[in-house]
Formats: structure tokens, sequence, C-alpha cells
């Protein structure tokens, strides 16, 4: 790393081109890496597009690693609680321990492939500090929860709103995400009141991002579509590389929670029925695709014959390979908390709240209509991207 770009905006050497992504850097979540290479798929028709690795304080991440440990030991039916430090060792060192590290090893293969973030590096000490030579014009924050104050510090949060661009510099967001619908917090609230107005132009994923950008602001913020469901199914598929043998007919499972024994009997009911192998991916009962790599997940829904799932991206998916799917409740948890803004604003853009479900399949989804929205919102989402660039 060489050149340093503090966050009070002073800048050292460099012909600024081109675009920075500052986003999530999570090589353990799909959707964040698919969001990730999707963005860097658009901005593309820019220019050249890179990037930011972003290095979280240890005391700011410290709430997202316990999420993720939590997370872990949910999907191994470990329960959380007093015994779950000794839980969480006993898990890293066992088969299922060994299993998830290798596939995070997959996961950062596929950065290193795809979304290459070696040339900027941001860290809260130091800003934004990149190789030398490395430069930009323009940061796209976004997309995914970037800004959702309950996974960063005061500091992080600043970076993750473009604190560090020199004035004018232009700065916009893409389909960025509170991750919830209220900031409580009064620190939080305060950076987000300094640092959304500096932006060039605002784009959020979900309804309540809109809202909250209105109210911590006072501008006006645009509703836009996940950069997933920007790039067409065929450019998707060629990432793909035969994860999947060839005619193979199964139904696809993706849960971030954990199914009931009803949704279960379901799966297993409707997989009968259909004389369909069941494969489900973030399940440790299913080894392989355990492991699967962000560009299997796209591969594994592109010829799944039906799709269970609670996972947003899982729908956008679905949506886009034109999938019959039915999204299950999480236990405990009715429809109406299910729906989440992020999911109620994907279902009101493309019509689709009745794939919801606690048990049952949803009603057939009619995809004449979805693809007409998917094209109309489209070329909306690229009307306020070519705006806000400059085009």
């Amino acid at each position: 790393m060489g050149e340093i770009y503090g966050t009070g905006g002073e800048i050292f050497g460099g012909v600024m081109t081109n675009s920075l992504i500052v986003t999530i850097s999570d090589d353990t979540n799909y959707g964040n890496r698919l969001q990730n290479y999707a963005l860097t798929q658009l901005l593309k028709a820019y220019g050249d597009c890179t990037t930011a690795k972003f290095v979280p304080a240890t005391s700011s991440s410290y709430a997202y690693c316990k999420l993720r440990i939590k997370e872990l030991l949910h999907l191994s039916g470990v329960k959380s609680g007093a015994k779950g430090l000794k839980a969480s060792l006993r898990l890293f060192f066992s088969a299922e321990g060994r299993l998830t590290r290798h596939r995070f090893r997959i996961m950062e293969h596929f950065t290193k492939e795809y979304v290459p973030d070696d040339s900027f590096e941001l860290t809260d000490y130091k800003g934004l500090v990149s190789k030398a030579g490395a430069s930009f014009d323009t940061v796209v924050l976004g997309s995914d929860q970037i800004w959702n104050p309950n996974w960063l510090s005061q500091e992080d949060l600043e970076l993750r709103l473009g604190s560090f661009a020199q004035p004018g510099i232009r700065v916009i967001s893409y389909a960025a995400s509170f991750g919830v619908s209220v900031v409580d917090d009064p620190r939080a609230r305060e950076v987000f009141s300094k640092f959304l107005p500096r932006l060039s132009a605002v784009s959020v994923r979900e309804d309540a991002g809109k809202a909250l950008v209105e109210q911590l602001s006072n501008r006006e913020a645009t509703v836009v579509l996940d950069p997933t469901l920007m790039i067409p199914a065929e450019k998707w598929l060629s990432i793909t590389h035969s994860f999947v043998p060839a005619n193979e007919k199964y139904v696809l499972t993706y849960f971030l929670g954990k199914p009931t024994a009803r949704q279960e009997q379901r799966i297993q009911q409707f997989a009968e029925e259909h004389n369909c192998a069941i494969r489900r991916m973030l399940d440790f009962r299913d080894s392989k695709d355990y492991l699967a790599g962000p560009e299997d997940f796209v591969e594994l829904f592109s010829k799944a014959q039906y799709v269970f799932t609670d996972s947003y991206h899982a729908c956008c998916f679905s949506i886009l390979f034109q999938k019959q799917f039915t999204v299950f409740t999480r236990a405990g948890h009715s429809k109406s908390e299910n729906m989440n803004s992020r999911m109620e604003t994907l279902f009101r853009l493309f019509e689709l709240d009745a794939v919801v479900s606690e048990s049952e399949l949803a009603p057939r989804v009619n995809y004449a209509r979805v693809n007409e929205l998917l094209e109309k919102h489209r070329q909306e989402s690229r009307a306020w991207l070519d705006a806000a660039m400059g085009r």
C-alpha cells in the first residue's frame, strides 16, 4: 500500500479515473459476493472499476463476528448461551468447522477471480490507502447492508458514507441498504445527517431505506433494483462451470434460518411427488452443496425444478431464472414479521406478495408479468445510474 486518502479528504498523488466500490467485504455470504460482482459488471459500462477492501476495527467488527458465530452455531444445531464459546470452539475443530473453513476459502477465491479488492484498503485509522498508481474519480457506495449501524462503529460508518473522498470527487450510492427500518443511536443519526447530504446522488434498495434517507438528511432517495437483478440471466450463466450434472432433477433449498419440521415435511413431499432429489445449500447434511462457491450458487438456482427459501438473494435469483418458489416464514415468526423491508420492496416491485407461506406451496408465479416488470425496473434503475454517473 502506498498513497493515503485520509478521512479529511486530503489526497496525495495519482490521477483519478473511474469507479471505486465501497461495500461489505464478506467472504462468508453468497448474496454479498454476488451483488459485489454484479455492481462491478454494471459499472464497467462507465470505465474501469475496482472494490476497496474494507477492514473494520476490532471493536466495531465484534458485533458482526459474534453474529457470524451465532449463525454457524445455529446451522449446526448448537444452542447459544453461556456455553456458546465452548460450543463454537468445539465446532471450529469439528468436521462441520473444517467444511465451513473450506467454504470460506472457496468464497475468497471467487473474490480474487471476479471482484479483486487488492488495490485499495479502507481502515478507520488510515482512511483509504491505495497501491501506487491506483486511482479513481467516482466512489460508489453499495450495495447490501453497507449502512447497517448495528454492525459498524461511528468511524466505519463514516467511511461507508464516503468520508474519505476529496471535495469534488463524485460520491453516489447504488442500492445501498441500512438493514434496519429505524436508526435509534444518536451517534449514528448524526453521522447520517452529516454525510448523506454530501452525496452527489442517493439510491437505496428498500422502501424503508428511502424513508430513512429522507428522515435523516431531508433529501430524496430513489429505490433501484439490487445489482444482481440488473445482470441478465445469460450473463450470470457465463460464470458457471458444470457444478450440477446434466439432466439432474432436484428441488433446491437455501435457508438462513432453520426450517420447521412441517416445512421440511412439505419439501420432502414436493420432491417425492415430482420425482426430484433435494439439494440443500448452507446445510451440513449436504456437504457437496455446502461447499458451493458463489458461481455454483448461481448454477444451482438456474437448474432447479423448484426453490424453497427464506433468503432475499435466493428470491432474486429465482426471479432471474424464472423459477417457481416459496418463501417459508422462519420458526416463531408470522408472515408479516418475515416481510422485512427488502422482501417487502422486492415483492412490491414484482407483485409477488403471495410467495410467502408458513408451510404450504405458494401460488404459481406469473413470469410473463414478472418479466415485464423486471425490464421496466431495469430501465428505470439504469436511467438513474446513467444520470448519477454523469452520462
